[in-house]
């Protein structure tokens, strides 16, 4: 005779006993544990082996942590976690086999890269080649982060190294002042070059605005660009023979820029690209004449 609190009890559950799962239902749920138990992980993204041929590709691919994925890079990538990396050459005259010799997956350059037909070269030769950015002036960096980030499997970082670089790089308060930067004292850059957008990203004038890439001058148009800050490549210094000739030559000397001694030199790769390190340029090219 089942006792009053069992009774309660039955009638609390609607008066249903608890009953038990159906063989069949129970060897499809034990078959699903066994599966699960018995598939294998699913393996991670194999990394890539990437060849580097710019440096400022270069910079990208460690400022996103990737380094340790480098197996090529240009000699002018310099930077400590790439000391393991194979040096390849001058980024100024990449030869595919070099290139090859690394067993890259993936190969990653500008237009710094020449000649440009070593990307076809190694696409040919089954080498995943890219080049990145197609604006003359670098203009557009940001977007060459981001599609680096892509590539290499870091698109969030990339969003975010690619966003802060834009807000740093955000123009000066613009004034009248009218910068010159020239390769050697001969060849001037002009409009739609990588010298122009950092002279207007520091909120001055480009001197040489009037002709389109680079071209050499003479000294007459020189003078007639009436330039208030001559910038000049540094490591061209055997072919202008020092800052201190240079000033003393007659057309600079004719200058604003002469006149008041604001010649200076740069290192070539904060004047002539656009890379990551371009906020601190613009900053360095203001200080020359804020």
């Amino acid at each position: 005779m089942r006792s009053h609190r069992a009774k309660a009890g039955l009638r609390a559950g609607h008066g249903r006993r608890a009953t038990a799962a159906p063989p069949a239902v129970l060897r499809r749920a034990a078959l699903a544990v066994a599966l699960a138990a018995a598939a294998p992980a699913l393996p991670a993204a194999a990394a890539e082996r990437l060849a580097v041929l710019s440096s400022d590709v270069a910079e990208i691919v460690v400022a996103l942590g990737k380094a340790g994925e480098v197996v090529a890079r240009d000699r002018s990538s310099t930077m400590p976690e790439l000391a393991g990396a194979a040096d390849i050459g001058t980024s100024r005259a990449i030869a595919a086999e070099p290139v090859l010799r690394t067993r890259p997956t993936l190969a990653l350059g500008t237009d710094i890269v020449q000649p440009p037909t070593v990307f076809g070269q190694l696409e040919k030769l089954g080498v995943h080649a890219v080049k990145l950015g197609g604006k003359a002036d670098g203009s557009d960096f940001a977007e060459v982060v981001r599609e680096v980030g892509r590539l290499i499997g870091a698109p969030d970082a990339a969003d975010r190294l690619a966003a802060d670089w834009t807000r740093r790089m955000t123009p000066a308060a613009p004034s009248n002042v009218r910068v010159l930067v020239t390769y050697e004292g001969k060849t001037m850059a002009g409009r739609d070059t990588p010298a122009d957008t950092l002279i207007r990203a520091a909120g001055a004038v480009n001197a040489a605005a009037g002709i389109d890439g680079y071209k050499q001058v003479n000294p007459e148009a020189l003078v007639g660009m009436a330039p208030d800050v001559i910038l000049v490549a540094e490591h061209n210094r055997s072919v202008y023979g020092g800052l201190d000739r240079l000033k003393a030559r007659a057309d600079v000397a004719a200058t604003p820029a002469g006149r008041s001694g604001k010649v200076f030199e740069m290192p070539v790769h904060q004047i002539f690209t656009v890379n990551l390190g371009s906020p601190a340029a613009v900053q360095a090219l203001e200080e020359k004449f804020r």
